[in-house]
């Protein structure tokens, strides 16, 4: 009869767990070692410590090479036991490793970014079990920057935007009892403002909402304008005063083409 092994209900300790794993770039003694800081070491066993961990790690760094066109199917088991956390905290420590020893060693994202472009055609050529390739997604860095910041201000303009939009709804909401008010008043022939107090005081609420939003409207629209329009155009002529006057220029020769342009982004 099959014996099985049940795992343990008590959640393991960071010590307990690192000892648990097998040996791969480090060993376990090394992990145990680099744990406590090789508190119980002297100056020459650490030293040696040290050189022989420098050696496992770019040893086990330099195997990737080998692991690159490594089939799907055996990364899926070499993974089984671990749920999507655990994956994601690996991976997210591995991700830190490799920027580091890239940063050290002063090489360009860019560059480690087109060798792994080159990389990833290559290995799917020849790869049968590598579906995995076909979703990775290697974006320059000056790409992902330019998103990221893209990204950032839409988020920050479409927030004032919705804010810019709820205000208008409020007001179109406030604007109704003066619409009612005045209906009542064109088919009554009453002046209901002289009359009702009560009408009186809530149409002049409603008028006050409305005058408020659209003074809240204004500044906001006021304010993106002189953030993404004004100031950058003021500093654009106080350095490019020629290429401002070149766009204006080109403006005036084909205002009819220009305005077809916008009527399109509209």
């Amino acid at each position: 009869m099959r014996s099985v092994t049940l795992r343990p209900l008590i959640p393991m300790s960071d010590s307990e767990r690192f000892e648990d794993k097998p040996a791969s770039l480090l060993t376990k003694t090394q992990r145990s070692r680099i744990r406590d800081g090789f508190a119980d070491q002297d100056e020459h066993q650490r030293r040696r410590d040290q050189q022989q961990i420098r050696e496992r790690v770019r040893a086990g760094v330099t195997d990737f090479e080998l692991l690159a066109d490594y089939p799907d199917r055996q990364f899926e088991l070499a993974f089984d036991d671990l749920d999507e956390e655990e994956v994601a905290a690996a991976l997210a420590d591995a991700r830190l490793v490799t920027e580091r020893l890239r940063t050290l060693h002063g090489i360009d994202r860019d560059r480690i970014v087109d060798r792994a472009s080159d990389r990833s055609t290559a290995v799917s050529q020849r790869l049968a079990d590598g579906e995995s390739l076909e979703g990775v997604e290697l974006v320059p860095a000056a790409t992902y920057r330019q998103q990221g910041r893209a990204a950032a201000e839409a988020e920050h303009e479409n927030r004032w935007d919705r804010r810019a939009d709820a205000i208008l709804k409020t007001a179109a909401v406030a604007a109704l009892p003066l619409l009612l008010g005045w209906f009542m008043d064109t088919v009554t022939e009453q002046n209901l403002l002289a009359t009702r107090v009560d009408v009186a005081l809530v149409m002049g609420l409603s008028a006050l909402v409305v005058l408020a939003g659209f003074a809240g409207v204004l500044l906001i629209k006021g304010a993106q304008a002189l953030k993404h329009d004004i100031i950058p155009g003021v500093r654009r002529l106080r350095h490019e005063p020629g290429a401002v006057v070149s766009d204006a220029s080109a403006l005036l020769r084909r205002p009819g083409t220009k305005l077809r342009s916008v009527w399109d982004e509209l």
